[in-house]
């Protein structure tokens, strides 16, 4: 397809703008930057000129376009042709605004770059906001040129507002579009002109992932494009996460980068992050090894320098690598750097026990130092490549402990490189000789010599190389600087790259305590600030033997234990012993075997020792010192210390679960564990709060920098850190909810109420963090700081501070990306942030008003006494990961550490946490008795008042660590709680609600949209659905558009509805928010931390997932999954759908919750807890009933160790789809398996408020719409039974459904009534609500045209017999009460039985002597008799085919018979006469000359000799007066064109006389009905297109007339010359087997052929007495009829 060029299109999109506002006289202006871009761009309008010139002076002209009458002349500035100088231009410009002469009605386009005033003074920017080239504008125009409802119609939306973003960041023209446009109009999807690489996969995600997809895509793009450009030559370096071969294959060899698809990419990236090679041991025979990694770099761990000291006289070295991993081939080992060697030594490579590798090498050895290289290459993944760069020397020949921490070997240079701190190096154990070297690449004896310095040396050069020599062996030196590394993970236990290590004797590090220096694997390690101090502090304990210190700096020596604690003495002096040995410390060690008995038996003698201290009593002096240890004060700091007997405990119970899984399954998941739920796994949760002597209690928190480590933080010096983040959450979400109050950044000052604040520095650096994010953009900020008592803060601090650099230490604004920035930003916060501080007022007085509050509960908290064993636990995985618990007492909330339900008896950890609560407070409070209680923290809710004043004061308030349940703001009902979190911290409650007192605003927000059928739904009922499913929903409702509330809504009436589903199982159900637990997308204007469940930190950054519904159930010690995908609005893509459902299930089960590993014991754990999260908030809203719940809540705590299996459901979907259509195609619930076993629902949307609106008091959702039994999920150990009898009893149901119809004693009396008319057409299939027609109704029905349509035995003739039955009994409330008239046509003899006729009372005609004359006239048009006359030969013509000149013979006959009956054309006087008849015509005919038994003669002959219509004129009457009441004609035994006939004749006359009476009566939105004509079997009538049929139809609504078709087909509605369905507006379709799209097209309104092919195969399926009906607004609904039998049995009944 041939594209516009983009330069064309933006000339003719400017065309079409600027015609619509273009006046004589205007100036309009482009800056362009690219000048090939604006040359191109007037060419464009040059082109579109053609050959409009207008003459400026002679021989001159200029191109111009007509613009609605204005000659619009676009120039171009520049120096070279066909440019002009600004001094022209500007010339120009004075001409077209003079408006005079040639420039009379012209207007002016300047394209340019320059920021010259005689260009742009006085001229419209096109480009400004509001203009066509305003990229948001010129976006939204692109945006006509998608497709709608195509494959990548949401693809090109989503790519538009990508490129719109990218335009706007960057502050480009309409230009950036460019790319985009080519791809849009000729539908190629090839990104690579948008720097993305091309993605097949993006059709398969929604439009929440494709942002996130496109994203990843330009970063990679980019972060590619750039290394290329910058380290073509090391792109193995630049882009560590490829593989060596991916490098060599698509960089160099095939240079075919740009073109791969971005899932290439991923999958490499994928491919490389699963290490499957991994190196465990360097080991030498007969000799000793010392390696060392060049850097603690994941790239700089695999390049180890190796060197091996053989045993003096060894000739052969035997050296053995192994290697996790059994894929080892010879073809990835590579030799190098000694070309000698390669060709001597040899090697091998063997499987070791299975599932290791070994690299066995023999090498030659001379004496002489050799060096070569060994290379692990080729691998699939470029972590698996090893660089070993191995220098082998004979033991003795040179001393070498000083360099062994820090030396690398560089094979190639045949040299050691040092790095070091001194320029002195000691190269042999004693003497004291030192050599001076003032001179590079000197040779220095060791025997003469015992140091080198090179002072002197390194100040003049940095070049630093000499040789060491040892009688004939030479070993060459290079000299760099300190190398120490800094990236030391502490304690050495969570380091997760050194995982292989762990567990060993020889993966301990050392202490240098010389230089404050960690040695690991030969490697210095620098350590600074706290975590240095803290190693320091622990080698200080293990050289002075002791076990803590005092509050008055005493030190609580290990001898003290001697003499009353002896067994506890010997352990803790053992464990000094093993820290002493191996110079290492406690956070230092690698948890051997060795090392684990020791801590395990000194746990086992610390429980034994506690065990014996006595109840009921106070503690003496050695038991209260007994609870000293491990606990380190200094000053005002208080930590339990890494030798704290619950810290050994908890990691040793924590290293024993690794090795377990390690040994019985043989996986590592520790060394994968993401950060998130590694940083849970702290000692602190066993015990979170202790008594504390002057603040009553204290919190336990780790010290970030080694969580060995633990801080008793009294409740004073509480931090909350996360307020920082929550302070800017909060200011984004408002903003943006509330945009318009602050449009332009000084239009409105932001208002924020601080209230109880205190310091507020966390509140005052979450300004700061807006700040630095919006910068220019940021708001006008005004706080006012409310406080029981005025004391300095952090506000106070800033605004009194001179110091530009005290503030940017404070702001911590000296490093990092904000160093440059800093200034401007302290300027911006002086100019935008203001404050205020008051005194909290007394009493009820108001706080000032504003947008946003941030209030802190400072309520006291009280410290009561409780049982461990009986307060509600928070303890999960058996106490890895542990908390508080939380509950209401009485008056209280409150929180304690707990064990109830909790089986400690297995776990040291839990039983020394419980002994060590209860034994705290009676250790330090003097005369406390020890009961064998710990302590609880109850929060009383008399802070109420004060939270009041600020929901009155501020639009929203949040609440920071409110110590309340949920409960506390659910049970205040003129508030609504629009967002709570969990997701700042990892303790059990909830960190931060948001509260306000706007309800009507939310209420107004969740109103559902009102649809003809459907229920309301109370907003309040809705409000608590949506609190309860998901906290963040209401917050978000303020920014979602339409289409997005409506899914919301849609995913509580889903959820609802399923669960009906399933209620018959004996399975515990919960409906979890996916969005809410896993973050699949993130949250919108939240950017909180993932979770542990989170699919990008399992690594996963790509594919469909569904992010709606998680059933959960729960039933002995099985949990089940049953994933709910929802959609709402159009049909969606089914199979997407499905993928989405069943990965979300597999990802859960099989990546998440199933493996036997630690970590998935973890995520078990945390799993319930998010479930009993969920429980509560739904008990809480009233959403979900108590008694279901026992198979969870009774084992509460069990399940919380995460011990469940994962189990299946049996003969069950694995995942439901259920999609909320909103469609005239969808008006049934519909249901289908698919072969991956996911089950789609359909359901109408118009049933969206009903599901919504159900409680579980109400009948199931499941009855009320009849799920089939196979989908309703049974007790799982159930027999299945005979499903007929449920067949059966269905059916008798559905027949109780039908509601009666109760005819007054009015209607049959025929007495009117002030009731309008309406017939019952039956009940909505699905809903069970009646359906009634109502004729007389104009507004819902324009005209009362109907058509019935089925084939034979689908209820059609029962249906129109019904309709007919009540208009005829309901005649009573037409309007005025007037009687209504019914003629049918009844081609089969169907409505001449005797129910029938007694139950309508109608007459019944045969064709013999019809009282009516087809030639009596009625009206007062002229020449009647003619018009008579030609529309009977008409008629006739067609029903028998005559000829032209036969019709007008039989037109002439008529016409002479009204003569012969004095009736004359032109006398109107003489029409009133008696008419002819047939009878006569057919006389006149045979009395004819010479009679032609032809056409004519067979039609005649006909109608005389059957004698179908009076030929008495006594016996006549008016055919309008015959049709009193129902009035039936039965045609049946006659042939096809006599019934034809008189049927047409008869509506002929019917016409006639509906004209003659005139309109009826109207009484408001009511029109009087006063005859129907029902035409039974149609179809060979209206293939006649006989014209009175059409007449009726078209004009039959002004006289009151209706007519009602009923036939077997859709097709008969449509004939060559008629479209009879076209004057049809109601419908009632039953099943028919012949149907064709037009059709489809025409009754349902409907284009798209995927509907009409839908509706068409709905039809074809409807069963007996149900059909579609189609109301007059086309709103189609599946009925069961109204059936005349089932309307004789209500009538019997009366």
């Amino acid at each position: 397809m041939s594209v516009k060029l983009y330069e064309v299109y933006l000339a003719e999109t400017f065309i079409e703008w600027v015609c619509g506002i273009i006046q004589p006289g205007e100036r309009y202006q482009f800056k362009s930057p690219d000048p090939v871009n604006a040359l191109k761009l007037w060419q464009a309008f040059d082109s579109i000129a053609g050959a409009n010139k207008l003459d400026i002076a002679p021989e001159q002209n200029l191109p111009f376009i007509d613009c609605n009458g204005v000659k619009l002349i676009p120039v171009l500035h520049g120096a070279n042709e066909p440019a002009f100088t600004e001094n022209y231009i500007s010339l120009l410009r004075d001409e077209v605004a003079g408006r005079s002469g040639n420039f009379a009605d012209t207007a002016l386009l300047i394209i340019h770059n320059s920021m010259l005033d005689t260009l742009i003074n006085s001229t419209k920017d096109v480009s400004a906001p509001g203009a066509i080239w305003y990229p948001k504008t010129f976006s939204q125009k692109l945006e006509t040129l998608i497709t709608p409802g195509s494959n990548s119609s949401e693809l090109s939306r989503c790519l538009l507002k990508d490129q719109l973003a990218t335009v706007l960041d960057e502050g480009a023209t309409v230009f950036g579009f460019s790319s985009l446009y080519r791809l849009l109009e000729d539908g190629n999807l090839d990104f690579s002109e948008l720097n993305l690489f091309k993605d097949e996969e993006l059709l398969n995600f929604s439009d929440k992932q494709l942002q996130t997809r496109l994203n990843e895509n330009r970063k990679l793009y980019r972060q590619i494009e750039d290394s290329v450009e910058r380290y073509s030559g090391q792109l193995e370096n630049a882009l560590p996460e490829f593989s060596a071969k991916f490098i060599q294959d698509h960089f160099t060899d095939k240079d075919d980068w740009r073109s791969l698809d971005f899932s290439e990419y991923q999958k490499e990236k994928e491919k490389n992050s699963e290490q499957k090679l991994l190196l465990d041991t360097v080991s030498v025979v007969n000799g000793e090894v010392w390696q060392r990694v060049k850097s603690t770099s994941k790239a700089g761990i695999r390049d180890i320098s190796v060197m091996v000291q053989s045993n003096p006289g060894d000739k052969q070295i035997e050296l053995n690598f192994v290697f996790q991993g059994n894929d080892l081939q010879d073809s990835n080992i590579k030799i190098a750097h000694n070309t000698k060697l390669k060709k001597e030594l040899s090697w091998k490579v063997s499987r070791a026990g299975g599932k290791n590798s070994r690299i066995s090498m023999l090498i030659p050895f001379y004496g002489q130092p050799c060096y070569f290289s060994l290379e692990i290459t080729n691998r699939n993944n470029s972590a698996e490549e090893y660089k070993f760069r191995v220098l082998l020397i004979e033991k003795g020949q040179f001393w070498l402990e000083d360099i062994k921490n820090c030396y690398r070997i560089e094979p190639g240079k045949g040299q050691l490189t040092l790095q070091l701190e001194d320029n002195n190096l000691r190269i042999a154990e004693s003497g004291g000789q030192t050599k001076m070297l003032d001179e590079g690449s000197e040779d220095i004896d060791c025997k003469e010599f015992s140091c080198v310095n090179f002072e002197t040396l390194a100040n003049r050069s940095d070049l630093i190389k000499f040789a060491l020599v040892s009688g004939e062996s030479r070993l060459s030196f290079n000299i760099e600087g300190p190398g120490a590394e800094e990236g030391l993970t502490l304690p050495l236990l969570f380091d997760q790259n050194r995982f292989t290590k762990l567990f060993k004797e020889e993966g301990n590090a050392t202490w240098n305590r010389l230089k404050g220096r960690v040695i690991l694997d030969n490697i210095e390690h620098k350590v600074v600030g706290v975590r240095q101090q803290l190693l320091m502090l622990e080698a200080s304990l293990v050289d002075k033997r002791l076990l803590g210190t005092r509050g008055d700096d005493s030190e609580l020596a290990l001898d003290e234990l001697l003499v009353c604690y002896p067994e506890l003495h010997s352990a803790y002096n053992q464990l000094f012993e093993y820290y002493l040995q191996r110079n290492t410390l406690p956070s230092l060690v690698a948890w051997s075997k060795d090392y684990r008995a020791l801590v395990d038996h000194l746990l086992i003698t610390f429980e034994e020792v506690l065990q014996r201290i006595g109840l009921s009593k106070t503690l003496t002096s050695d038991e209260k010192c007994l609870l000293q240890i491990g606990v380190y004060r200094s000053g005002s700091i208080e930590r339990l210390s890494s030798m704290h007997p619950l810290v050994l405990a908890y990691h040793l119970q924590l290293v024993e679960s690794i090795i377990s899984e390690s040994e019985k399954y043989d996986s590592s998941s520790f060394a994968a564990l993401p950060p998130i739920t590694r940083d849970r796994l702290v000692v602190s949760g066993l015990m979170p709060f202790v008594y504390h002597n002057e603040h009553e209690y204290a919190q336990l928190q780790p010290v970030e920098e080694n969580r060995f480590w633990i801080d008793v933080v009294p409740q004073k010096n509480v931090s909350h850190e996360y307020v920082k983040r929550l302070v800017k959450d909060k200011l984004y979400e408002f903003t943006d909810a509330y945009a318009r109050l602050f449009q332009s950044a000084e239009s409105n000052s932001l208002i924020i109420n601080a209230i109880n604040q205190g310091h507020a520095k966390e509140l005052f650096l979450g300004l700061v963090e807006y700040f630095k994010q919006e910068k220019e953009r940021a708001v006008y900020i005004h706080v006012n700081c409310y406080d029981e008592r005025l004391l300095p803060n952090m506000f106070d601090r800033f605004a009194e501070s001179g110091s530009y650099e005290q503030l940017k230490i404070d702001l911590d604004l000296n490093s990092g990306a904000w160093r440059a920035e800093a200034d401007m930003l302290i300027d911006l916060l002086r100019s935008r942030l203001t404050f205020s501080k008051f005194n909290l007022p007394a009493g009820s007085k108001e706080l000032a008003y504003a947008h946003l509050a941030f209030f802190t509960n400072t309520a006291p908290v009280d410290c009561r006494q409780i049982r461990i064993e009986d307060a509600s636990s928070g303890v999960l995985c058996h106490g890895l990961i542990a908390g508080e618990g939380t509950e209401t007492q009485e008056d209280a909330f409150f929180t304690a550490f707990g064990l109830r339900g909790v089986d400690t008896e297995p776990y040291v950890a839990l039983r020394i946490a419980k002994l060590v609560g209860s034994l705290w407070q009676p250790a330090r409070q003097s005369n406390s008795q020890y009961h064998g209680q710990g302590i609880g923290l109850a929060v009383s809710g008399n802070f109420k008042e004060l939270l009041t004043r600020s929901y009155n004061s501020a639009l929203w308030t949040t609440i920071i660590d409110p110590k309340v349940t949920l409960d506390f703001f659910t049970n205040q009902k003129d508030v609504v709680l629009i967002h709570y979190s969990d997701q700042y911290t990892s303790c059990a409650g909830y960190d931060a609600v948001t509260v306000t007192k706007q309800v009507d605003l939310f209420l107004r927000l969740l109103q559902t949209e009102k649809q003809t059928g459907q229920t309301a739904v109370d907003s309040q009922h809705l409000l608590s659905e949506f609190n309860a499913f998901n906290g963040e929903w209401l917050l978000k409702m303020l920014r979602s558009n339409e289409k997005e509330r409506k899914e919301k809504h849609g995913i509580i009436g889903a959820y609802k509805f399923v669960q009906s589903m399933l209620r018959q199982s004996d399975i515990c159900w919960i409906p979890l928010s996916v969005a809410e637990m896993i973050r699949v997308s993130g949250n919108v204007g939240l950017k909180m931390k993932e979770s542990d469940l989170s699919r990008n930190l399992q690594g996963y950054r790509q594919g469909a997932i569904s992010d709606d519904v998680l059933f959960v159930g729960f039933k002995d010690e099985s949990l089940y999954l049953l994933p709910l995908e929802v959609k709402t609005g159009a049909r969606p893509d089914y199979s997407y759908a499905g993928k989405q459902a069943r990965e979300l299930k597999r990802y859960l089960q099989q990546d998440i919750l199933e493996p036997k590993t630690l970590a998935s014991q973890f995520y078990r754990a945390l799993f319930i807890r998010q479930v009993l999260m969920q429980v509560e908030k739904l008990r809480l809203y009233g959403v979900l009933d108590n008694t279901l719940l026992s198979p969870l809540l009774k084992r509460r705590e069990w399940w919380l160790s995460g011990d469940y299996e994962i189990a299946e459901l049996n003969d069950y979907p694995d995942g439901i789809v259920v999609a909320h259509v909103d469609s005239a195609t969808c008006f049934d619930l519909t249901y289908k398996m698919t072969v991956d076993n996911i089950l789609q629902i359909e359901i109408p949307y118009s049933l969206l408020s009903s599901l919504i609106a159900s409680d579980k008091e109400g009948e199931p959702l499941a009855d009320r719409y009849k799920v089939p039994e196979k989908y309703l999920l049974k007790p799982q150990n159930a027999e299945v039974t005979d499903i007929p009898i449920a067949i059966e009893l269905q059916a008798s149901v559905l027949d109780s459904d039908i509601q009666p119809l109760k005819l007054s004693i009015a209607e049959k009396s025929g007495a009117t009534s002030d009731t309008s008319l309406t017939v019952l057409f039956g009940h909505d299939a699905v809903k069970n609500d009646a359906l009634y027609w109502e004729p007389t109704n104009t507004a819902k029905f324009m005209n009362t045209n109907t058509g019935i349509i089925g084939t034979m035995g689908t209820g059609k003739t029962q249906f129109t017999k019904a309709l007919v039955t009540q208009l005829i009994r309901k005649q009573s409330r037409n309007v005025d009460g007037k009687p209504i008239g019914l003629l049918i046509f009844d081609y089969k003899s169907d409505y001449v039985d005797d129910d029938f006729l007694n139950a309508t009372g109608a007459k019944k005609y045969k064709l013999f002597k019809l009282p009516y004359n087809p030639l009596s006239l009625f009206g007062d048009t002229p020449m009647l008799p003619i018009h008579t006359a030609g529309g009977l030969s008409e008629t006739m013509a067609k029903a028998y085919g005559l000829g032209h000149k036969q019709q007008l013979k039989l037109e002439n006959l008529i016409l002479e018979c009204y003569d012969a009956a004095g009736i004359s054309p032109e006398d109107p006087s003489t029409w009133s006469k008696t008419a002819p008849t047939i009878e006569d015509v057919w006389l006149r005919f045979l009395n004819q000359e010479k009679v032609e038994e032809d056409s004519l003669y067979a039609a005649l002959s006909k109608l005389a000799r059957y004698k179908i219509f009076e030929t008495i004129p006594e016996n006549m009457t008016s055919l309008y007066d015959l049709i009193d009441g129902v009035t039936v004609i039965e045609l049946a035994g006659y042939p096809p064109e006599v019934q034809n006939l008189v049927v047409a004749l008869t509506l002929d006359l019917f016409y006639a006389q509906m004209q003659k009476r005139g309109k009826p009566m109207v009484q408001g939105e009511y029109r009087q009905l006063t005859k129907m004509i029902l035409v039974d079997e149609a179809d060979n009538f209206m293939r006649q297109d006989f014209a009175s049929l059409r007449k009726i139809l078209k004009e039959g609504r002004e006289y009151g007339v209706g007519a009602i078709l009923s036939t077997q087909e859709i097709t008969h509605f449509k004939t060559g010359e008629n479209n009879y369905a076209s004057y049809i507006l109601t419908w009632v379709i039953h099943r028919v087997s012949e149907i064709k799209n037009a059709d489809i097209k025409a009754v349902f309104n409907v284009d798209d052929k995927g509907d009409q092919e839908l509706l068409m195969g709905q039809i074809r399926q409807l069963d007996k007495h149900y059909s579609l009906y189609i109301d007059g607004n086309k709103r189609v609904v599946k009925m069961h009829d109204m059936a005349f039998w089932k309307l004789l049995d209500k009538l019997m009944e009366l």
